[in-house]
């Protein structure tokens, strides 16, 4: 009861309601949270402070930067906001405000995004000064479903289509989606070759993909979580897209503090651990089968896991 009349007490002042509002929409730093509501940075810390001693903001460090989000989870206090949040009127004038200037937040993200993968795709080099030997991930994500084949593949985030390349000779058929223009040149580009009639890419948004439910029987996501602002959703979106007992296999970052993969590779995340994990693939109804770390080579590159998880239920999808 103590709880319950706390958490509504706290709930009871309108620039957390639009803090509340911000989070389900996604993760935001302090800083973007002051960018967004044009208060100052104390008391936006304040007001994040008091959601978390009330229960429904959790706060992540990584490196210099503190991600606030909603807390998952399917007790009371999540029942309580969901209602909450509901019940906002949307076409309310701040909130609407605040809507706008988190518009404008991610298109800023995504303009530096798309710059760095613009260079990328001109210069594949580059990419070999951020990641482990190619080879070596390949080998163990070959090797976490030896000798099967499938009938569809789904690459999310396909990049320059080096997991279709990769996968080719184990698939019926391919497709890899990526928004940005100039990465599909190259993928194209690589998968020229007459082995690789059987796949192809197309421009989209990873978290929408233009595909039916149940769809496929594989699905990649390489070296693409650490790039995205809710990496919950794109789990979610291979939920959506794999048939029951079908596979999943994330290559990503282990969670490290290397500030200058922000700097310089436009990441926004620095890597994920195994409890973030665990919880993205429980929620959206995958069994993890396994997790393999590939130790990076030296102290300036971060470790490298691979997560293989299996579609066994419906997502149990928490508010946010």
């Amino acid at each position: 009861m103590d709880a319950i009349a706390t958490l509504l007490k706290t709930l009871g002042h309108p620039d957390r309601l639009r803090i509340l509002a911000l989070l389900s929409q996604g993760e935001l730093t302090v800083s973007e949270l002051v960018q967004i509501l044009e208060l100052s940075q104390p008391r936006v810390t304040q007001y994040i402070k008091s959601l978390e001693q009330a229960g429904v903001v959790e706060r992540m460090r990584e490196g210099s930067w503190v991600f606030s989000r909603l807390k998952r989870g399917h007790g009371v206090s999540t029942a309580i906001v969901a209602a909450t949040l509901a019940a906002l009127p949307q076409d309310h004038s701040l909130l609407s405000a605040d809507t706008k200037r988190l518009g404008q937040v991610r298109a800023d993200r995504s303009r530096q995004a798309e710059s760095f993968f613009a260079s990328v795709a001109n210069d594949q080099g580059q990419l070999g000064h951020e990641y482990l030997p190619q080879a070596d991930i390949e080998t163990a994500l070959l090797d976490l479903l030896p000798d099967q084949s499938f009938e569809r593949m789904v690459d999310l985030g396909t990049g320059t289509g080096r997991m279709l390349k990769l996968f080719a000779p184990h698939v019926r058929s391919g497709i890899g989606v990526d928004d940005s223009v100039e990465m599909l040149r190259v993928a194209r580009h690589t998968l020229s070759d007459d082995a690789f009639t059987h796949v192809s890419v197309q421009q989209a948004d990873l978290h929408d993909a233009p595909l039916k439910d149940g769809s496929a029987d594989l699905v990649t996501l390489h070296q693409v979580l650490h790039f995205l602002e809710d990496p919950s959703r794109a789990v979610q979106e291979a939920a959506r897209l794999l048939k029951p007992g079908g596979h999943l296999l994330i290559t990503d970052f282990a969670a490290h503090e290397l500030e200058n993969y922000r700097e310089d590779y436009a990441h926004r995340r620095l890597g994920f651990n195994q409890e973030d994990m665990a919880q993205f693939l429980g929620e959206t109804g995958f069994t993890l089968m396994a997790t393999r770390i590939l130790p990076a080579p030296n102290a300036s590159t971060p470790d490298v896991k691979i997560w293989h998880a299996i579609h066994s239920r419906s997502p149990l999808l928490a508010t946010g």
